[in-house]
């Protein structure tokens, strides 16, 4: 099991600035208009899954290892989709 901190240190050693916000739900990264979710349901796992999202252009993308910001870009821009309504 990933514990939070290691999550947030990944986070940050990508070039993601962590926000605890939402610190007992899930760990989130920014960079300007760009963000890595990691729902609490993921870092409890023994393989997370890393949602980026375009808060701009409301789009996401799945991931299984942090990228770094500009390479989240890039996936977004090449795969992202609107996110699945729940």
């Amino acid at each position: 099991m990933v514990d939070k901190d290691k999550i947030d240190r990944e986070l940050a050693d990508a070039g993601w600035e962590p926000d605890g916000t939402f610190s007992d739900h899930l760990s989130i990264g920014t960079s300007d208009d760009l963000c890595v979710l990691v729902p609490r349901s993921t870092w409890e796992t023994e393989e997370p899954a890393y949602e980026l999202y375009d808060v701009a252009r409301h789009i996401c993308y799945w991931v299984h290892e942090i990228p770094t910001p500009e390479q989240a870009a890039v996936l977004l821009k090449e795969h992202g989709e609107p996110p699945e309504e729940e």
